[in-house]
């Protein structure tokens, strides 16, 4: 099968920060893959894809917690230390902008809106985790323009792009022998 069309990059989500925490003290990545997932207005929800090579993964599965920032434009340089470092190297927050959940859950004020989340389900899909979480209160909310993908390319240019398809293609190249798929026809 051909690689699918770049159309279905559309489908991600505004840029959002998914902190959480453990015994090393919080971490926070950058994550692409966040739907709501309520019509009840009363129960929020959200599921948030994170891969299982990422640290703060291990923290959410751990914990059972995260705290959501929905990124506004204005924060896109936070994606160089939450989106191209990673936490299994040493805490990466150092020096960063954030505060903590009454779980001791990361997110950066400033965003367009932060959520402290519990989860309630997992979905295993080999190479990720999907968590279906409901949201118990609202950190912050207010005005702004959600940062966006193909906008954070174009503030953050090339040398940023190129150090995120380097980790991109790392993360591929783990993902394609763990990921669950159809079986193969022979």
């Amino acid at each position: 099968m051909k690689a699918a069309p770049t159309a279905l990059s559309l489908f991600w989500a505004p840029l959002c920060a998914v902190g959480s925490h453990g015994s090393g003290g919080p971490n926070a990545q950058i994550c692409l893959a966040v739907v709501g997932a309520s019509i009840v207005p009363e129960r929020p929800r959200v599921i948030v894809g994170l891969w299982k090579t990422n640290l703060t993964h291990d923290l959410v599965r751990s914990s059972g917690s995260f705290a959501l920032t929905l990124l506004d434009e204005a924060q896109h340089e936070l994606l160089w230390p939450l989106g191209i470092r990673s936490g299994r190297e040493g805490p990466k927050l150092q020096g960063l902008p954030y505060a903590l959940t009454p779980r001791d859950d990361p997110w950066f004020p400033g965003g367009v809106a932060a959520f402290d989340c519990t989860v309630l389900a997992t979905l295993d899909a080999g190479d990720a985790s999907f968590f279906l979480a409901a949201v118990e209160g609202v950190l912050e909310e207010r005005d702004g323009v959600p940062l966006r993908w193909p906008r954070a390319q174009e503030l953050l240019g090339p040398a940023f792009a190129t150090a995120w398809e380097a980790k991109a293609a790392r993360n591929r190249a783990a993902a394609s022998s763990l990921m669950r798929w159809l079986e193969s026809d022979g």
